[in-house]
């Protein structure tokens, strides 16, 4: 079993454009949520820091926003993509791991957001209070941090339950196998792909953390955070929460 950033790396990455779909679309609903939630640059902190930023689609709906945007990842061609998305936007892609973001801000936050399922990738709770107290020390007053993440904790599939269908062309399959532990879900990821006529089989796996959004609610509130939003919807949670 790789790590997240082997995962990507080797498996995921490579195909994460195609798997997650229009890009206009994903960047038009992050940006719909930011409007919702009032993300917006203000005095004493216009740059956002974006955990996990991908290809883009936060990024570039923060820079929208009127951010000067920090992108972080760990995926190198995840990145690259960024680069294209956000051509002639203030983002700065950051090749690196989430934990050391306080290495890369140089300036008070308006806002922190760690979306798509980018929180469970970290190895264990005590990395994920690191991540939080983190955020908020770079926050300015009255700065958000906004997480989204898929929710493995209130319902936990059975047997065919597990087999989850992402996306599918022509060329391509990709299916996606839960395995749940009590703290963790071991994340199968069955990819498909036709190459001269002929169908091959790749199989990557990885951990994903099963968080409890009350106790990461509890985890906002103790750095200093408000929480102004807790909701789930198909499966996903957000929680924003705002320096006091």
């Amino acid at each position: 079993m790789a790590d997240p950033k082997q995962h990507y790396d080797t498996h995921l990455g490579p195909v994460y454009s195609w798997m997650t779909g229009d890009f206009a679309a994903l960047r038009r609903r992050s940006g719909d949520l930011f409007d919702r939630l009032a993300v917006a640059a203000i005095d004493g902190g216009r740059v956002a820091v974006d955990l996990g930023a991908g290809h883009g689609a936060q990024s570039v709906p923060l820079a929208e926003r009127g951010f000067d945007v920090v992108a972080i990842d760990f995926c190198r061609a995840l990145l690259e993509e960024l680069a294209d998305n956000a051509r002639g936007l203030p983002v700065t892609a950051v090749e690196g791991d989430l934990l050391d973001l306080e290495r890369h801000v140089h300036a008070p936050a308006g806002a922190v957001v760690c979306m798509g399922d980018t929180l469970t990738h970290l190895p264990d709770l005590a990395d994920v209070e690191r991540l939080v107290r983190a955020a908020a020390r770079v926050l300015a007053p009255g700065g958000k941090l906004v997480v989204t993440f898929r929710d493995y904790v209130s319902r936990e599939p059975r047997g065919t339950e597990r087999f989850i269908p992402v996306r599918a062309d022509g060329d391509r399959i990709l299916t996606c196998v839960l395995e749940y532990s009590p703290e963790h879900v071991t994340v199968y990821d069955l990819l498909h792909e036709k190459r001269d006529g002929v169908w091959k089989q790749r199989v990557g796996s990885y951990r994903k953390l099963r968080l409890d959004p009350a106790w990461l609610a509890r985890l906002c509130e103790a750095a200093g955070l408000g929480v102004i939003e807790s909701s789930t919807e198909a499966g996903v949670v957000t929680l924003a929460a705002q320096r006091r």
